[in-house]
């Protein structure tokens, strides 16, 4: 039962992105019904050019920022490949099912400042949702070369599904800047003495980040064309297992991240293609 959920758990604290700059999460939480939308007050200070190259302006990071997401649970059919359109350029639709049939997930940034995690990470601005609750918060550092994923902590000190704590001996970098077709970064990386849920475990990961195409992205309130699919590969080691996944994520000037299909899990011994067509998880941005 202990190794079960710690493979599990392998994958709960795998990587970070970016909506406006803000880390990701997987978790939805349940829609609404009388959910009012509140526009950030303080617009990020961007200028797209939308030429398929975004530069470190061009992904703003904005506090306080909230954004909204439809979250698709699988397993869901998917082509993460695309189509080509009349006129040639790669399509992505996800257009479809209606948002208001999915849980709608929040992705709010914070500071560093004043986390009771901020002294492990003395390199990290900004303390960014791994969970649309919010409950778990990756450390992440953003510079001229790319934004960087440092660790990850629950936000509360000792919530009730036990505490998750864990600190990389290096940086992981999730987008190197600038971003554009051709891109890549690896990053090898420990950590030791981690708590995964309460759980004690130590880890060894490989992130294999590329951008691996560019085109169009059909969200439910958006046309987004000259869209990066950047192509993230997780392979983990634990004490007690392993695990590998491949998570797609679309990325646009000054909006960040505005999609993200997500790979079921694998052994690494096994085969895990980029091109799978049957997702974990799926989500988009949308009101």
């Amino acid at each position: 039962m202990r190794v079960d959920r710690l493979f599990w758990l392998a994958v709960v604290v795998s990587s970070g992105a970016c909506v406006n700059g803000l880390p990701y999460g997987l978790e939805p939480l349940p829609a609404d019904e009388d959910d009012t939308y509140e526009p950030v007050v303080t617009a990020p200070d961007c200028r797209p050019n939308n030429d398929g190259v975004i530069e470190r302006d061009e992904m703003p990071f904005v506090v306080g920022a909230v954004a909204r997401i439809r979250v698709g649970e699988g397993p869901l059919a998917v082509d993460v490949d695309g189509f080509e359109d009349e006129s040639g350029e790669i399509t992505w639709d996800f257009s479809t099912p209606e948002p208001a049939s999915q849980p709608l997930g929040r992705l709010e940034l914070q500071t560093m400042g004043g986390q009771w995690y901020a002294a492990d990470f003395p390199g990290a601005q900004y303390a960014g949702p791994l969970n649309p609750g919010g409950s778990l918060r990756g450390a992440v550092r953003v510079d001229d070369t790319g934004v960087s994923l440092l660790g990850s902590a629950s936000e509360d000190q000792n919530p009730p599904e036990g505490r998750t704590h864990l600190i990389y001996n290096a940086p992981v970098t999730l987008y190197p800047f600038p971003l554009q077709e051709g891109a890549r970064a690896v990053s090898n990386v420990t950590a030791t003495n981690a708590l995964l849920l309460g759980l004690p475990t130590a880890l060894q990961d490989t992130y294999d980040v590329a951008v691996t195409a560019r085109g169009k992205v059909i969200l439910p309130d958006l046309i987004l064309h000259n869209t990066l699919r950047v192509t993230l590969r997780l392979r983990r080691t634990l004490v007690v297992g392993d695990v590998q996944q491949v998570t797609h994520v679309f990325v646009h000037e000054c909006l960040g991240e505005v999609a993200r299909i997500v790979s079921p899990t694998a052994r690494l011994a096994e085969t895990l293609p980029d091109n799978f067509t049957t997702a974990q998880e799926m989500w988009r941005l949308s009101l």
